[in-house]
């Protein structure tokens, strides 16, 4: 028993939500040397950011900047998943943002990063489209079931699960915009560490990401076998066809600070609510050794 004790005590300790950051890290969910949860919605990684109840949180980028500034002991190591917002409909053929022009909109999330990013591209391509809000993916994408008329914005996993039902649904991936307007993409979901674990443990999550994230989009059917072995509930061939479009891709945080600060300002401007009011300093950026 003591034996066992001491292992179950030298389990790294991860926090990863449901979707695209669960898939990024499958590889890692799958290795013996972790303990991972896999949770649903913001509340309980505001809760283990603040009780430091696990090493390593997987977050909205914003929510960890947001918590850095109230003193959490957590920064940030890389980033995981790129923006994987896109616009789908069953019936308008999108080929660009110009598509919108005059038509309705429907966009989850009032206020937070996706209607702060799809407002941006707007703006940034003159286009004026009449924006309806719904609370969730899952709300936008019964709508679309409901009215095949009407154009969502949604995100990779659930418009895999969207397509698989409606096969000629017609999708517009936004990051390409986004890219040409910033000259970068932008990173939706980010990994932080908890500023009390040693460099060997740090080198450890660092490796282990890394090689998960890569392996990911190298493997596509292998991955996807593993992340239905690990209890994601998709079929095998939904994970496959999502998997290029989730952006899954491991970024060293201080290496790309410009990139991070540009969408956190992008943020500051129009919500600084989102990310604490003000950009966070160097020290939420880990440097390594």
């Amino acid at each position: 028993m003591f034996l066992f004790g001491c292992q179950e005590e030298s389990l790294i300790t991860v926090m990863i939500p449901q979707g695209s950051p669960e898939l990024a890290s499958i590889y890692v969910k799958n290795d013996a040397s972790y303990q991972v949860d896999v949770i649903l919605g913001v509340d309980p990684l505001i809760a283990a950011f603040s009780s430091q109840s696990h090493d390593v949180i997987i977050a909205p980028t914003n929510l960890g900047a947001k918590l850095y500034q109230n003193e959490s002991s957590y920064i940030m190591l890389a980033t995981i998943v790129d923006g994987n917002y896109f616009l789908a409909s069953q019936h308008h053929v999108l080929t660009s943002l110009n598509d919108l022009e005059g038509k309705e909109l429907i966009v989850f999330a009032k206020n937070q990063t996706p209607d702060i990013m799809i407002q941006h591209l707007l703006t940034s391509y003159d286009i004026t489209c009449q924006m309806t809000y719904v609370d969730n993916i899952a709300s936008a994408n019964a709508m679309l079931i409901l009215d095949p008329n009407l154009i969502i914005m949604t995100a990779e996993p659930s418009l895999s699960l969207l397509h698989q039902t409606y096969p000629n649904l017609h999708v517009l991936d936004l990051m390409p915009f986004y890219e040409y307007i910033e000259g970068t993409t932008y990173p939706q979901a980010s990994i932080f560490v908890n500023t009390k674990l040693n460099s060997k443990t740090l080198r450890k999550i660092e490796s282990d990401f890394k090689y998960s994230t890569n392996r990911v989009n190298e493997m596509i059917d292998e991955a996807a076998e593993v992340a239905v072995s690990n209890g994601i509930i998709m079929d095998t061939e939904l994970i496959k066809q999502s998997i290029p479009r989730t952006h899954i891709i491991y970024r060293n945080a201080w290496e790309n600070k410009q990139m991070i600060e540009k969408f956190l300002s992008l943020i500051e401007k129009m919500n600084p609510a989102l990310i604490g009011d003000q950009l966070p300093n160097e020290s939420f950026y880990y440097r390594g050794d």
